[in-house]
């Protein structure tokens, strides 16, 4: 807002402050190859256990990724990544399985 007086023009205070930066849009997130695997396997309601057998992981490495994947997604818990991966398309489902052991009975 200007305001005229005596020849010269004044700007508010509020005026004066440069245009806050307009933060660029995210780009979207990409997973690797694991952790795409991780998002299919959340996507089948598996558990911690479970995804740490059918990858042969330890548990505490599925929570590891599991901490990577929300934060990268900006996700809060397993269910909203489910959610979401159903409608992003760099959450693809992974092309291949190599499962690391036969399963026996």
């Amino acid at each position: 807002m200007l305001f005229p007086t005596s020849g010269r023009e004044y700007s508010c205070p509020a005026c004066r402050r440069p245009a806050a930066a307009v933060p660029e849009p995210a780009k979207p997130a990409r997973l690797s190859f694991r952790e795409q695997q991780i998002v299919a396997l959340i996507r089948q309601a598996k558990t911690n256990k479970e995804i740490a057998y059918e990858l042969c992981l330890v548990e505490g490495t599925v929570k590891e990724y599991l901490h990577r994947i929300f934060r990268k997604l900006a996700v809060t818990n397993r269910t909203e990544l489910a959610m979401r991966s159903l409608h992003e398309v760099s959450i693809s489902r992974p092309t291949q399985e190599q499962p690391c052991f036969e399963r026996t009975g």
